[in-house]
């Protein structure tokens, strides 16, 4: 293969697909990326077997074919090339690039050693504006469990699209998060998706400057889920398993409620984090006429007081979060008051915005700590 192409084109598209490689993998032709040129364009596609992304760029092709590179390193070349043209050869074991006096040659593996692209078969397929899809990766993916010892489930965030409505939800068993969107446009009937959250990581990232993303079920049984946008598409394997039944985790209603002032809540939180200082950050919060009460305290750093006036409704409350927990769900609400919501001092916490976002609803739920 050969062919010319600009030089910030081809880093951008390396550079993205590096960061899908494990660097961990044992077997060598999954630290490489593939590159393909054919008609005017050249593919970068990089995979983990677990989540492939491929991206497209324009270039002057001489010789079509394939050659890959160990991602990592080619990537690093390409990050600190000034801009300019940049001409690269392929063959199965070898990549000769070019760019103004500079000349490098990389080890190559061949590319039919390269797996191939996930099954294409096609099953339902909804649209959504990439400024929503966004808004929901961020507002959710967080609360998903990073503990492999929890299990796949847990580590993936739950899509449930019915009609032209979708539902993202994370858990990790101790916080929930649920965001909910309507569709450019959507499907017939009802599915739901566990997808892996790193692939939703990705897919905003990579996606995210487009105007709108297709999302698409791949495969015979509907184990893999495409989402693209103009020149990239990533496909990712979905979880196999049962998502826990959140809505039993909310409850139907509640009896106190507490309007307070979110960066001020923030604010206090951290302070207060930081004498509580165990495992748990244990922070109290005591409400009561209209004021809300922050303690925490510790044998080795003293005791923190911090009040907050709030508008409460319903009888007076103490209960206790994990500090950390509660702060970065806050850090994603946007709204300059926030509404918390309370059955008990053991009951799981509402934790919602109090003004609406256009992009989608936002809900919390957090469990609080024995005090």
């Amino acid at each position: 293969m050969k062919f010319t192409c600009n030089t910030k084109d081809i880093a951008a598209a390396v550079g993205a697909a590096s960061k899908v490689v494990n660097a961990h993998t044992t077997v060598p032709i999954l630290s490489n990326v593939l590159l393909t040129a054919n008609g005017e364009r050249i593919s970068v596609r990089a995979t983990d077997l677990e989540l492939t992304l491929e991206h497209a760029f324009p270039a002057e092709i001489s010789e079509p074919g394939s050659v890959t590179v160990p991602a990592r390193l080619f990537s690093g070349y390409l990050g600190n090339l000034p801009p300019g043209l940049l001409e690269l050869k392929g063959t199965p074991t070898r990549a000769s690039v070019k760019c103004e006096r500079s000349n490098y040659d990389f080890h190559a593996l061949p590319a039919d050693e390269y797996p191939p692209l996930p099954a294409a078969q096609k099953g339902q397929s909804f649209t959504i504006s990439a400024k929503r899809f966004r808004a929901g990766v961020a507002g959710t993916i967080f609360a998903a469990s990073s503990e492999e010892a929890r299990g796949a489930v847990l580590m993936g965030t739950l899509l449930e699209v019915d009609g032209d409505s979708l539902t993202m939800v994370a858990t990790d068993g101790y916080r929930l998060a649920k965001w909910q969107t309507k569709l450019e446009s959507g499907i017939s009937g009802a599915e739901k998706y566990i997808v892996p959250s790193r692939a939703l990581a990705e897919a905003a990232r990579n996606l995210g400057a487009a105007e709108t993303i297709t999302t698409s079920a791949l495969g015979a049984q509907n184990n893999q889920l495409s989402i693209s946008a103009g020149d990239t598409s990533i496909v990712v394997r979905l979880v196999d398993g049962q998502y826990p039944n959140y809505g039993q985790v909310i409850p139907e209603k509640f009896d106190r409620t507490c309007t307070v002032n979110t960066a001020q809540l923030i604010a206090g939180l951290k302070r207060a984090e930081l004498v509580a200082g165990d495992r748990a950050s244990m922070v109290k919060l005591a409400i009561s006429n209209q004021t809300l009460i922050l303690t925490a305290s510790s044998d080795i750093a003293g005791n923190a007081y911090e009040e907050l006036e709030v508008e409460q409704t319903g009888e007076d409350l103490t209960i206790a979060f994990n500090a950390r927990y509660l702060v970065e769900i806050l850090n994603h609400i946007e709204s300059p008051q926030t509404v918390m919501e309370f059955l008990g001092p053991l009951s799981p916490t509402a934790i919602k915005p109090q003004e609406k976002s256009e992009d989608g609803t936002q809900l919390y739920v957090l469990m609080p700590l024995r005090q």
